[in-house]
């Protein structure tokens, strides 16, 4: 399995996923900074009372960000060879199409799940360091805050890392990397939207259940690959 994932890996140009999550980690942390900057402690309704509300904001945006990136890979690993016939090719080799698929599938489980941990980690921890010299948030950071945001963080990873599955059974069904596309950013509009302060991505167990459809969802598409006509 993990010989399968080093050769997607070098197939598929890894180098250019890695510039592309340090791009969207300065994307958000941009855009997070933009927000503090201008609904600061001056603004009559500031973005971000305390550090618990800053710091969810901020796993909302990265969950968001990620769920549409890892719908992107899907389906230029998967989707995409599937609608040109190229997956006919990995099947032709002496390896069960099971054990293919779910090396493409866990390579980009595994990257979401390590992206959102980390873009939270890095763009929290900006964003900390500034209130620290600012001061614009007055209540105090916690080791209690930290578990607890720690704890959310790591459950959110993994409801985006199978969430962003939700969005390939879809995308097969029409063998469409558009429908991939699309749908991955539909989903993230209904979970991550934020209505009055409230969002669905801030409910655990609501990604929860998202990654848990997902990875039931992509096993019912992929469970009788095996003895299907892929040509």
């Amino acid at each position: 399995m993990l010989h399968l994932i080093k050769l997607e890996l070098k197939k598929g140009r890894f180098s250019a996923y890695v510039w592309g999550a340090l791009l969207a980690y300065a994307l958000i942390a941009a855009f997070m900074m933009a927000i503090y900057f201008t609904e600061g402690t001056a603004s009559e309704e500031p973005a971000f009372r305390n550090y618990a509300e800053m710091l969810r904001g901020i796993a909302t945006i990265v969950c968001a960000t990620f769920v549409v990136y890892a719908a992107v890979l899907l389906a230029k690993l998967v989707v995409n060879e599937f609608k040109n016939k190229t997956i006919s090719l990995l099947f032709a080799y002496p390896v069960s199409r099971k054990k293919i698929i779910l090396a493409k599938l866990s390579m980009v489980f595994c990257w979401t799940f390590a992206n959102v941990v980390l873009a939270n980690a890095v763009v929290g921890g900006l964003l900390i360091a500034i209130d620290a010299r600012l001061g614009h948030l007055s209540d105090p950071l916690t080791a209690r805050i930290l578990y607890e945001h720690g704890i959310f963080v790591l459950m959110q990873a993994f409801g985006a890392a199978g969430t962003c599955l939700l969005p390939l059974v879809l995308g097969l069904r029409k063998k469409s990397v558009a429908t991939t596309v699309a749908s991955s950013i539909l989903i993230v509009m209904i979970v991550c939207s934020n209505n009055g302060g409230f969002s669905l991505s801030n409910v655990v167990a609501v990604p929860v259940a998202l990654g848990l459809l997902g990875i039931l969802g992509t096993y019912m598409s992929f469970r009788n690959i095996d003895r299907v006509d892929v040509g």
